[in-house]
């Protein structure tokens, strides 16, 4: 490696103890050390001495060195810049790829291997690492090398900014006259690859070589989209190539940004505030020449401008941003018609009733039953498959959420009609097969309890997601059998067949919870993602709160005796029993119902025969441990 003969060190105040370890450098390099003022009085003598200028000190020297620089290379003529960052300097320190050791620093900056970059100049003032118009609460408070107080007054600062946060109108322009009006919290402009959270979003195409600016629009429709980016930016949740939610990137050549207002936005150009508007971002080609390690050159390799890039699809459009200004960002976004065209129109058609819908409900009623008789869940699971049940339920909790009328009185009648004829079809079957007993897929449908409601609302939550979301539109089939709405109206109607009522009971409930739990949560749901700031049948609404509230009684006492059988069960399961010295031990034991009769069905294990007295003395001790009525079945196995 060839290192120069002559350089100059420029420092302040704060940098004064490095002089001795440049000037005795082991690269040969003679070192004419002058302080700032004093290079800034009589620049052009300290220039003939040597044109390499190594920076060191606070960042203003670097920012006015970095600007004479630029004014003295612009007239045809020559000089070279190094950087040598102060221990507190994180942000330059990352930003040209430089070691905390400032011996390799001081090694590289000796080095006889310069090479350019461009800048990024506004209004004829140099920015050397961002700017920012508008406001982005908390990004700030995540910087790293903040102390403790730093990080506090951040989060502070940001948190009461967040409370009052806004959009602004803003215009902005591109080299080849493409005008976008929309409305942003703020705009940031990224100018290094390494040096904010925002720059690591289009990290993959930034480059201080490259011949664009990078525009990066913040423009969050709700207070909780915005939580969402900044969570996903902070801890690097987008995916490669695909921006986060709320962002919009533009890159061009130059950019004029207009505010539009009467009050401007705050602007601050390497945190120091301007309010100068319009704003114009150019790219100043070659405008430096510098020493950096490999790593900086490899990560901001040559770029060249061949076309415009403009993603713009997460901002509000021209005729959105009005509903906008003026107002405090809203808790939850408001989407238009426009936005969601093609998911209202899909809805209004599934909550229509039609021949489709009639078939396939008594088709996959009557394959829920037989699967049912026969005791196969992979019978039931095919019905689950074909049931149509979830979409009008979806289509009525839209219907709630913007209180359409319309929408919401059609899929009540349809999901009724489905509910009929579910019940109808299975009553039928079961009356012409009377014969069949009741296996466990269909106990298990008859004593629904809060677990049951957990799966309908999370069920509801992704049935909404899905929906609203067309790359998701597969996983609906997988929802509709983590529910299961068709096989709970299939026993209700086996138990109106076989005329057992408690049957018909805790399968209906069962139903009902489904139903209840799907259509609140995907309430909520949409509303989370925007379709509406509120619910707009509230009457219909509160109906669905108290009937769960009624719901929830019923279920927690269900859970409630589930949870103490289980533990009953678990307790005299493999338990010891003595009765007139014999040992007899509790091998298995279950709960089962039938005919509306709880039976507890145990398994013994004994050495020896039972007599009739010692069998009752066991049905006694057995009895003891549950409170309410029920049978006894024993079966006995001897050890010989």
């Amino acid at each position: 490696m060839k290192y120069l003969e002559q350089a100059l060190l420029i420092y302040d105040a704060s940098s004064e103890d490095m002089i001795d370890a440049i000037k005795n450098n082991e690269y040969g390099t003679e070192i004419t050390a002058v302080e700032k003022s004093c290079f800034l009085s009589e620049p052009l003598e300290y220039i003939s001495v040597a044109h390499h200028m190594i920076l060191c000190g606070e960042m203003r020297l670097i920012e006015e060195l970095l600007a004479f620089a630029y004014t003295y290379n612009k007239n045809d003529q020559q000089c070279t810049l190094a950087f040598l960052p102060m221990p507190s300097q994180n942000l330059l320190r990352r930003s040209y790829q430089l070691s905390s050791r400032q011996n390799e620093n001081i090694e590289v900056a000796l080095r006889d291997d310069v090479q350019a970059i461009n800048l990024l100049e506004c209004n004829g003032e140099i920015i050397h690492f961002k700017a920012v118009i508008g406001k982005i609460p908390l990004l700030k408070s995540w910087q790293s090398g903040l102390s403790m107080g730093g990080l506090v007054e951040n989060i502070y600062l940001g948190i009461k900014q967040f409370f009052s946060l806004s959009l602004e109108k803003f215009t902005i322009e591109t080299e080849k006259e493409k005008k976008i009006k929309t409305v942003a919290s703020g705009v940031f402009i990224v100018n290094q690859n390494r040096g904010s959270h925002l720059s690591r979003v289009i990290q993959q195409q930034s480059s201080m070589r490259s011949e664009s600016l990078s525009l990066v629009v913040i423009s969050p429709y709700s207070a909780i989209e915005y939580f969402l980016f900044l969570f996903s930016l902070i801890f690097n949740l987008h995916r490669e190539n695909q921006l986060p939610h709320a962002i919009s990137n533009i890159k061009s050549r130059q950019i004029i940004i207009d505010d539009g207002n009467n009050q401007s936005p705050p602007v601050i150009l390497d945190e120091k505030k301007s309010t100068s508007f319009p704003l114009h971002f150019k790219i100043i080609k070659n405008a430096l020449k510098i020493n950096a390690p490999e790593e900086f050159w490899i990560l901001n390799p040559i770029s060249v401008a061949d076309k415009e890039v403009i993603r713009v699809d997460n901002m509000p459009d021209e005729k959105e941003r009005d509903k906008y200004l003026n107002r405090h960002l809203p808790f939850f976004s408001v989407a238009s018609e426009e936005r969601f065209k093609d998911l209202f129109l899909q809805l209004r058609v599934d909550a229509k009733i039609n021949s489709l819908y009639i078939v396939l409900m008594l088709l996959s009623t009557l394959l829920a039953s037989f699967g049912l008789f026969a005791n196969s869940a992979a019978i039931v699971i095919g019905a689950m498959l074909l049931a149509p049940l979830m979409s009008p339920i979806i289509s009525f909790s839209m219907g709630l959420l913007r209180g359409d009328e319309n929408l919401l009185l059609s899929s009540i009648f349809k999901i009724l009609l489905g509910v009929g004829l579910a019940v109808l079809a299975s009553s039928l079957l079961t009356l012409l097969l009377p014969q069949v007993e009741l296996g466990s897929e269909i106990k298990s449908r008859i004593h629904p309890n809060l677990i049951d409601l957990g799966v309908a609302v999370i069920s509801g939550v992704a049935a909404a997601y899905t929906k609203a979301h067309k790359e998701l539109l597969n996983s609906i089939a997988g929802v509709a059998i983590a529910v299961a709405l068709v096989p709970p109206l299939a026993v209700a109607g086996i138990g109106i067949g076989r005329g057992e009522m408690f049957v018909f009971e805790g399968a209906f409930l069962l139903f009902v919870t489904n139903l209840i739990g799907i259509s609140l949560s995907t309430v909520l749901t949409f509303q989370f993602l925007g379709f509406s700031n509120t619910v707009k049948s509230k009457k219909t609404f509160g109906i669905i709160i108290i009937i769960l509230l009624f719901l929830s009684y019923p279920l927690h006492r269900s859970y409630t005796g589930s949870l103490q059988r289980y533990q009953l069960i678990q307790a005299i399961q493999n338990e010891a029993i003595i009765i007139n010295n014999k040992a007899i031990i509790i091998e298995n034991a279950s709960i089962e119902y039938q005919n509306n009769q709880k039976i507890i069905d145990i398994t013994i294990v004994t050495k020896t025969p039972l007599k009739g007295a010692e069998l009752k003395h066991l049905k006694e001790k057995i009895n003891h441990r549950f409170s309410s009525d029920h049978q006894i079945r024993m079966s006995i196995k001897y050890i010989l």
